[in-house]
């Protein structure tokens, strides 16, 4: 939309109108929008006067940013002749738009990769507990029980130990996890899209990394 309405705005500044402007620009490469201004200017072939013609496209496209556009074109086009000042405001806004749209997604791309490595740590750390430290106490637990001390500590320090259930706690971490992961979901889809209905795409995403790291432990 901002290089069609820049374009627009060139042709008409030049003292064509909005109609042969509208024909002289649907010649150029606009992209997926091409189609669109081609089908304007066949619907003012067709009788159509200008205005109509391009709310038809709004229409079409339901986009936003066509919406405003058309809707300041059109109301423009009531009031004044002279339209190349308002096309040239309409394409202004348009660009800046599109580079704030942009410079957003940048942004919400850095906070959905704090997320996801942030789940990533927690995920790394409660493997290594599940791994190494569970099994590490429980191996502990029961030499001091069998020697009766180690280290010159009495074993009555990991008597309470001596009945860890290294599967109890597996599950335990895993559900921990699976929590961790589901509520980072949500939040990213939040930060990262704007709505937590968004999130649940990457939720299931990291429960499923979840479960398959789970399954190699």
């Amino acid at each position: 939309m901002p290089d069609f309405l820049d374009r627009l705005a060139s042709v008409n500044e030049a003292g064509l109108t909005v109609v042969q402007s509208l024909r002289r620009v649907s010649a150029s490469d606009l992209g997926p929008l091409g189609d669109e201004v081609t089908r304007v200017v066949r619907d003012i072939d067709w009788g159509a006067d200008a205005q109509t013609a391009l709310r038809r496209m709004d229409r079409r496209t339901a986009s936003p940013m066509v919406s405003r556009s058309v809707t300041l074109i059109a109301n423009a086009m009531s009031a004044s002749g002279d339209l190349a000042p308002v096309l040239r405001i309409a394409a202004n806004e348009a660009q800046d738009s599109r580079r704030l749209a942009r410079e957003r997604n940048q942004e919400m791309v850095t906070y959905l990769l704090v997320i996801y490595i942030s789940f990533l740590v927690f995920l790394g750390i409660i493997a290594a507990l599940t791994v190494s430290f569970i099994p590490a106490v429980e191996q502990a637990s029961a030499g001091a029980v069998g020697s009766g001390e180690v280290a010159g500590v009495s074993s009555g320090t990991f008597s309470g130990l001596r009945d860890v259930n290294t599967a109890s706690y597996t599950l335990l971490f895993f559900h921990v996890t699976a929590i961790q992961g589901l509520c980072s979901g949500l939040i990213a889809g939040q930060l990262g899209e704007g709505q937590v209905a968004d999130g649940v795409k990457h939720a299931a995403i990291l429960l499923v990394i979840t479960y398959v790291t789970f399954m190699f432990i």
